[in-house]
């Protein structure tokens, strides 16, 4: 049974709390989830000649995108059907919406960089016009210019609500991001590890922070629905069911 209920929006700071307490809860998932599409690309690049790097670091980009869609169904089922998916059965929902879900992200991002070229302005307004466009795509399953429509339509007299959500959640992850790679670069330094050797350890360490943000999207994605289908973002965190890991 779906668990929209009719009641209030949620602030900024009270979806960061939920996507946080949203990924204690299903740590266990969404690290395996993230570790089947991003670890392959990682060990690969780091063993291949320099010369074909590049083509693992834009598998590791395209399976970056994946990733953030494979997060949002897991979300999804959680807080629409009161259901744990499995890593398994995320990648099996997300199916041939991955695609869409490739496309409509390189869309934005070509939309948001054309914007920012031309004045810095009209690349922010696409940036939080086309937020909740990977969130749709994976879990509405509309394609391309629909999704980004879908979300310009979620997104509409919510500017500045959206963006407080995801420069706070942006400037907590990359903060955390920064942080470790910092650390691990220095402690690996120290020791001598060779750099190349450091930057796929980094990496891999790195990996359970990736969902941070497909969790805050994806949970702006709901109360921006609260917002116009009652869906009560607090509600539904609270009556999660335990992770299926």
């Amino acid at each position: 049974m779906s668990q929209l209920a009719h009641t209030h929006p949620r602030r900024a700071t009270e979806i960061l709390d939920s996507s946080f307490q949203f990924y204690r809860a299903h740590f266990a998932d969404l690290l395996v989830v993230s570790a089947l599409l991003l670890v392959p690309p990682l060990l690969l690049g780091a063993i291949v000649p320099p010369s074909i790097q590049v083509v693992f670091q834009l598998v590791f980009n395209l399976m970056f995108l994946v990733s953030q869609g494979a997060v949002a169904v897991l979300v999804s089922a959680a807080l629409e059907r009161d259901r744990a998916l499995s890593a398994g059965e995320v990648l099996r929902e997300l199916g041939n919406r991955a695609g869409s879900v490739i496309a409509v992200s390189i869309m934005s991002g070509i939309l948001i960089g054309l914007g920012a070229i031309l004045l810095l302005i009209p690349g922010i307004l696409i940036a939080v016009w086309t937020v909740v466009a990977t969130p749709v795509a994976a879990i509405e399953g509309l394609k391309n210019s629909a999704a980004l429509g879908r979300s310009r339509e979620l997104t509409r007299g919510h500017f500045w609500h959206v963006l407080g959500t995801m420069v706070l959640a942006w400037i907590i992850t990359m903060v955390l991001v920064f942080g470790l790679a910092i650390a691990f670069g220095a402690l690996f330094g120290t020791i001598g590890v060779p750099e190349r050797l450091t930057d796929m350890v980094t990496g891999l360490l790195l990996v359970p922070l990736f969902p941070l943000i497909a969790v805050t999207t994806s949970l702006l994605y709901y109360d921006l629905r609260v917002r116009s289908e009652g869906a009560d973002v607090e509600a539904m965190v609270n009556t999660l069911p335990e992770s299926a890991v």
